[in-house]
């Protein structure tokens, strides 16, 4: 079982709407792929707290996935392909860890 944590960086406000609405858009339908365990998305909370930082404009991607092909797939699927259409040129960063639990 994989672990992908991404963060998506927009470059404005407006640009993090549009990009988090694909996001919630696409989520039901990346659920039903194949080797989905879980597909979501965050935000920073509202909740003020000394130890957290907040990152503007950023979403990160929680999601799990059986096996690396499983994630391949996905990544060539036509929800990704939607939601890259969706998010042209909003993103500024994307950066994604592949982890696995030891």
């Amino acid at each position: 079982m994989l672990t992908v944590i991404a963060e998506i960086l927009c470059h404005s406000e407006d640009d993090f709407k549009t990009v988090l609405a694909s996001f919630k858009t696409i989520r039901p339908l990346v659920l039903q792929e194949t080797g989905c365990h879980g597909y979501d998305v965050h935000i920073d909370a509202a909740a003020e707290s000394a130890m957290q930082i907040k990152v503007p404009y950023s979403i990160l991607m929680y999601e799990k996935w059986e096996t690396a092909q499983d994630l391949e797939r996905h990544m060539q699927s036509a929800n990704m392909q939607a939601h890259q259409q969706a998010a042209l040129g909003a993103v500024s960063k994307v950066s994604v860890r592949i982890l696995e639990q030891v």
